[in-house]
């Protein structure tokens, strides 16, 4: 790869970018005049309506079942308010509430405790999701405060006592915070979300454009000819992405910073020499460049799946949408960022942002944060490059596209990455909103039915709507007698493996204790030990497997052999919605899918997902008991040294398992062709 080609691509579509004023307009000129008139603009309005809704006041009508002087105190002290028109209750005071010709009610009345002493009772009727309402609750509790005071002191003085007894524990505050660090707190609580959104809007400007509307003009043909390699294309457009979204990025971050000094120096706080620190800004780029080469490898891999810009736009849409709901953790209060938040893409670096912007986060955790995202970003760069090699999905017509009209010409092009995508969403709709319901209300059928209903059975019926062979489509052809006495080898050495990295998981980044008591009701069911191996390792050993193994891989051969257990791994570890299990299921799931396409049988994960299943159940029933309590370290714990002979054991067994499979090794092509 020449990176003097590469340059020449980069070169090429900035100057591309530069002839479009809208694209400059909206990247670098927008946000210099966006947020002035936003924050600065939004608190004068705000400062102003505050003036105008003190200057209306309001009607208050009072109702005073007392009479006496006491009372009589409290309501002229009442009367004091600024703006505020207090007027006795009368037969229709109901009606004018309702009506809001007047805004609250102030109810006096009295009663007498064991010792004789008159105590006062008040009660203030008003329309909390009322501005004006939530004003006459404020302004009224602080004038009954002040007037409760001034009688309490009173009649403790009667009585020779010294009022000051009253406030006989005075308590200072002593704010240690500076400007600088309260600035960076506001900052903190809203400046990742923006940061993070205007990222992606940023990359998102002419990520659909680079590829998707070279597509749509026909002149990505004169760049594939041009004598330049297609990985060079494809860096060159990826670096236009960060470089862009970098640049607005930065913009977009002194602007704000300006804007918001500016406010909170409207405020009284003293703002000489405060702004974001030199080494602030270089941590806070550290750690946003790693997000801006996620998204733009992301952007460019759906912009070169697309058709048309249109497309792409339409495809980016979810994922700006996952995007905003992820970076507005930095809103929450008390969440900060540890190792488990510090492997989620969005997540960690909004939280970073936020604990880098009052000066307290970890090394560890930014470095986590910044290796987890490059991983993801190589792996969306890679998924980039392949998509670009890909003749038939560089230049996909609407037939191969797996629409409506394509289905109806040919039933066979509904297995495409699109419609698995849609099915896959289906599917987890369902188990989200239908099965969590059912096992609420009783985990055991409702584990059941999942499985049964949700999962295996529409498999089942979409093939048949197909009227295409099951048993080619699902792969339920029988395995030979040497690949199924290498499985139990496999799975139960795989299961110690992913156990154990379970375990370090745990150790490293624990898990919480609801989480811990949840998952521990798989195992406290109320069923025999023969009921619990139905439930929890036969049926999703069986309805999982056809879909994930059976079904799932269909909508991604055209991929291939390795990247179809990859997707199908992904797939069957986000089915599972638990972030903490998320990696040993992934590797489980990578496993699985290896046996059956490799096999060409299903029957073979099948196998394999029952056996793992067992193999937890056992160990938590019988973990006191003969050779387990050796190898256990409590109920649910192995002790580490166990993971030795299993590392030896799955790398033997898959060798042998690869070699009884070789006369098979064109058979996943082959399938694909066929359907």
């Amino acid at each position: 790869m020449s990176s003097k080609k590469v340059f020449i691509v980069f070169r090429k579509e900035w100057l591309e970018v530069l002839r479009d004023k809208r694209t400059i307009f909206t990247t670098f000129l927008l946000p210099l005049i966006l947020y002035p008139l936003l924050i600065i603009g939004f608190n004068a309005v705000m400062s102003r309506q505050t003036g105008v809704l003190e200057e209306r006041g309001a009607s208050v009508a009072i109702a005073d079942s007392v009479l006496n002087p006491v009372s009589a105190r409290i309501v002229a002290s009442l009367q004091e308010i600024e703006n505020f028109d207090f007027h006795p209750a009368n037969d229709v005071v109901d009606y004018l509430y309702e009506n809001k010709d007047i805004q609250g009610v102030v109810t006096i009345r009295d009663s007498l405790d064991a010792d004789g002493l008159r105590l006062y009772h008040v009660s203030v009727k008003y329309d909390a999701a009322n501005e004006q309402g939530q004003m006459v609750l404020d302004k009224v509790s602080w004038k009954l405060r002040e007037v409760q005071k001034e009688i309490a002191e009173e009649h403790i003085s009667a009585r020779g006592i010294n009022p000051k007894i009253m406030n006989i524990i005075e308590v200072h505050s002593i704010d240690t915070a500076d400007s600088q660090k309260k600035m960076g707190m506001i900052l903190g609580m809203f400046l990742p979300y923006i940061m993070i959104i205007m990222l992606l809007t940023g990359a998102s400007i002419v990520a659909a454009d680079l590829v998707a509307g070279e597509k749509e003009r026909k002149t990505l043909e004169t760049l594939l000819v041009a004598g330049i390699d297609r990985r060079e294309i494809v860096i060159g457009k990826y670096l236009t992405i960060i470089s862009l979204s970098m640049l607005n990025l930065i913009v977009n971050l002194f602007s704000m910073s300006i804007s918001v000094k500016f406010m909170l120096g409207q405020t009284g706080m003293d703002m000489a020499g405060v702004g974001i620190p030199f080494k602030a800004i270089l941590l806070l780029l550290a750690t946003m460049l790693p997000l801006a080469t996620f998204f733009a490898a992301l952007l460019l891999s759906i912009s070169t799946f697309s058709r048309n810009m249109k497309e792409a736009r339409s495809y980016e849409q979810p994922i700006m949408m996952v995007s905003m709901i992820m970076a507005m953790i930095s809103f929450l209060p008390a969440i900060e960022l540890n190792g488990m938040l510090a492997l989620i893409p969005v997540v960690n670096i909004s939280l970073i942002f936020k604990a880098v912007m009052v000066n307290d986060y970890q090394i560890s955790h930014l470095l986590i944060t910044i290796g987890s995202t490059l991983v993801l970003d190589a792996i969306a760069i890679w998924a980039s490059i392949k998509l670009f090699n890909s003749e038939s999905v560089l230049f996909r017509s609407e037939d191969d596209s797996g629409g409506i009209k394509s289905i109806k010409k040919d039933r066979k092009n509904i297995f495409t990455p699109y419609n698995g995508i849609i099915y896959f969403s289906l599917a987890l709709l369902a188990l989200y909103y239908l099965g969590s319901r059912w096992q609420m209300q009783d985990m055991v059928s409702g584990l059941v039915k999942t499985q049964i209903i949700l999962i295996a059975l529409p498999v089942l019926v979409f093939v048949a709507l197909l009227k295409q062979d099951k048993d080619k489509v699902l792969r339920l052809k029988m395995p030979r007698l040497k690949e199924i006495a290498l499985v139990p080898f496999i799975a139960i050495s795989a299961s110690v493996i992913v156990t154990i990295l379970a375990q370090l998981i745990n150790h490293i980044f624990p898990f919480p204790e609801q989480y811990l008591e949840n998952l521990s009701q798989l195992f406290d069911m109320d069923l025999s030990l023969w009921g619990s191996l139905a439930v929890v390792a036969l049926a999703p050993g069986v309805c999982e497997e056809l879909l994930f193994r059976g079904l799932m891989p269909r909508f991604f051969e055209k991929f291939g052999f390795m990247s179809n257990i990859l997707i199908s791994a992904f797939l069957f570890a986000a089915f599972h919605l638990d972030p903490f299990r998320f990696i040993p299921v992934f590797l489980l799931g990578m496993l699985l899918a290896y046996l059956t396409l490799r096999s060409g049988s299903v029957f073979n994960s099948m196998l394999s997902h029952t056996i793992n299943n067992s193999l937890a159940i056992l160990l938590v029933t019988f973990a006191n008991n003969g050779f387990l309590k050796r190898v256990m370290v409590s109920d649910d714990s192995l002790h580490y040294w166990v993971v030795i002979p299993a590392l030896v054991v799955l790398p033997l067994s898959l060798y042998l398992f690869h070699k009884v499979t070789a006369d098979k090794n064109e058979e996943y092509e082959l399938i694909s062709q066929d359907l």
